[in-house]
This record gives structure tokens, C-alpha cells and sequence, in this order.
């Protein structure tokens, strides 16, 4: 009778120890963000001490048996979120969580825009549900040059064309039947780039800085006016050949007002009075690059563009590297007026 007394404590102490033990886990959780948006991905981390099986159930429909998960809640609302332990009913932790409303952003490839850098503005928003969605973009028109896209689309690459300031971008978006609007400030920067430096015959000094496929708006240069070089030159050297209107064949009972070397693609560049020409620099006949009257011109062989003026601007193409001078018309292009400038008279390079 003894024994079986003192098995029955014993049972009944071990149920107790059992239940003690169980009694001091912990079973919880914890969301991150804690106020999350619509379409935005949810980390659940299980801070429980004890367990071994987990069933999620997020409050949406969603389910998951992981120990620490991740979810996306579609629509917003007040969800009950619950996690419980090696399917015991005992062991269960629950939170209610508040998912608010997507609002959507405007993404830009950078926050600090240096000027004539492309960049990309772009519309991010959740749309499960597949609605209709319009746009419309407010930028100051004056400063923002678009390159691709519209202000009804939903990005835009362009450039701004000042720098030293601040400027917003706004978006009207519609979603289905739900309008918003938001805004996002960028600061623009200045951007070091080679410059074109050019002088006008009554004009003074200009320059001009040369971006990649961009030049921006000439301005009055406040530099050194010593900076500038002439580019009117008669002669020339290549690999120590001095080259000159007199041993030349081809340049012999012409008028050369401007003669330049190319000593990369071994070209000679010359200005006649009919318009601009390329030659071989082993002699080869001349081939036409422009049929108006030049003033100046200048090769920039480290930046691979021959540049010139005439009475209509100034003008820029790549240098020529067919051996036969083949040149094509697609290949010009004009990145300067001379309403302020006037005739042309000298350019030059200068470095960042």
C-alpha cells in the first residue's frame, strides 16, 4: 500500500513539474514594420522559447508553417495575426495588426542631380488588382528637358539644366476611382565636364560645357582669356612631319584658312573657301565634310569630335576613321547658335 501511495506522488509530481515548465515558456511574435502599407512585405519573427511546429495564420486567408515567415497583405484593414505551437491551442500568441493604405512614391535615380545628367523618374505604387492608372507629372518645364516619356507616362528620363538649387516633382496618380497626389524634392548640382571654349570676333570669350549627347546653353566665359588657343592654324605635325599648305599636293593653289591634325586616325582637317574637307595625311585627295564657308575649326582627339563654325552656329561630328573619308550626313550635328556669339574666330578644349 505504501508503494502504490508514494508511485501516485510521484505521477503526480512529474504532471506538476510538466505543467510548470509548460506554464513558464513564452510564446510570442513580433511585425515588422508594425504599421506596414498595402503590397508591402511583412517579417514575422517568432520570439518564443519553446516549440517545435508552427502554424501561422495571418489573418487574411494566408497561412504558414515556418518558424519565422514573411507576408504581403493586398488591401488594407486590421488584421488578427496568430502563431501557434506544436498544435496545441494552449500555446498560441496573436496580434493585431493595421495595414494601411499604399500610397504611392516617386522614385528618382538619385536625390543629387548634377546638371545634364540623365536621370530616371519613375511612379512606384501597389496595384494588385490590375486598374486602370493615369498620370500626371508636374516639373518646372524651364529647368527639366524630357529625353523619353511624357508627363503622362509613367517615368520619365530627362535632365536639369541648372544646378545651385532645390526643385520639386510632383505626381497626380490615379488609381481606379482613387486619386493622390505626392511630391519628392531633388537638389540639383553642378557637374565638371570639358568646356568648348570659344571667341567671338566682337564678342568676347564663351563657353559651353560638353556632356555626354548634351551641351549645354553657351555662357560668357570668367576665366583666364589667355586660356584660349588659336585654332586658325597653317600647319600642322604628325609624327614629326610638319604638314603645310606648301607640302601638300593637294592643298597647292588653295586658299587654307584653318589646317588641323588628327594624329590618332592619321586625318588632316582643313578649312577652304567653299567649306570644311578631310584628307588622308599620306596625300590622299580631299573629301568634302561641309559645303558652306568656315570660320574656325578644332579636333578633340582625347574627346573623338571634330568640331567647326560657319555663318549658322557651331557644329560637331565624330572624327572620321573609315580610310576612304566616308562621312554621313546623320553624323552632324549643330550645339550652337550665334545670335549672341556672332562670327567665330578661334575654340578650343578646356579640361574639368
Amino acid at each position: 500500500m505504501k508503494k502504490i501511495v508514494n508511485y501516485i506522488c510521484g505521477v503526480i509530481a512529474v504532471v506538476c513539474l510538466a505543467v510548470s515548465c509548460q506554464q513558464n515558456h513564452t510564446y510570442d511574435f513580433e511585425a515588422t514594420p508594425t504599421q506596414p502599407k498595402a503590397g508591402e512585405k511583412v517579417t514575422f519573427t517568432n520570439l518564443s522559447d519553446a516549440g517545435e511546429n508552427w502554424v501561422w495564420n495571418f489573418g487574411d486567408g494566408g497561412k504558414s508553417t515556418l518558424k519565422n515567415t514573411t507576408h504581403t497583405y493586398t488591401a488594407a484593414g486590421t488584421y488578427v495575426v496568430e502563431l501557434m505551437a506544436d498544435s496545441n491551442r494552449s500555446r498560441i500568441a496573436t496580434h493585431v495588426l493595421e495595414v494601411l493604405d499604399s500610397i504611392p512614391s516617386i522614385y528618382v535615380s538619385t536625390d543629387s542631380v548634377p546638371q545634364y545628367m540623365p536621370i530616371v523618374i519613375k511612379a512606384e505604387f501597389y496595384n494588385p488588382s490590375n486598374l486602370d492608372v493615369e498620370y500626371a507629372w508636374e516639373v518646372d518645364e524651364e529647368i527639366f528637358e524630357i529625353v523619353e516619356g511624357d508627363l503622362t507616362s509613367d517615368s520619365i528620363i530627362g535632365y536639369f539644366t541648372t544646378f545651385g538649387r532645390t526643385t520639386e516633382i510632383r505626381l497626380t496618380i490615379g488609381i481606379g476611382e482613387k486619386v493622390t497626389q505626392t511630391a519628392r524634392g531633388v537638389v540639383l548640382i553642378d557637374n565638371d565636364a570639358p568646356s568648348l571654349l570659344m571667341q567671338g570676333q566682337v564678342s568676347g570669350l564663351w563657353q559651353q560645357r560638353i556632356y555626354d549627347d548634351i551641351y549645354e546653353v553657351a555662357h560668357p566665359y570668367e576665366g583666364d582669356p589667355s586660356d584660349i588657343e588659336s585654332a586658325n592654324d597653317s600647319t600642322a605635325e604628325l609624327n614629326g612631319v610638319v604638314y603645310d599648305v606648301k607640302n601638300m599636293p593637294v592643298l597647292q593653289d588653295k586658299d587654307v584658312y584653318a589646317l588641323q591634325v588628327d594624329a590618332i586616325n592619321r586625318k588632316l582637317y582643313v578649312i577652304l573657301d567653299d567649306g570644311l574637307y578631310v584628307a588622308n595625311a599620306n596625300g590622299d585627295a580631299l573629301s568634302q565634310i561641309w559645303n558652306v564657308p568656315c570660320s574656325t575649326l578644332l579636333v578633340d582627339t582625347e574627346g573623338n569630335k571634330l568640331y567647326w563654325s560657319d555663318a549658322y552656329g557651331v557644329w560637331v561630328m565624330p572624327l572620321v576613321t573609315h580610310p576612304q573619308n566616308i562621312i554621313s550626313e546623320q553624323m552632324k550635328e549643330r550645339v550652337g547658335n550665334l545670335n549672341e556669339l556672332g562670327p567665330i574666330k578661334r575654340m578650343t578644349i578646356l579640361k574639368n
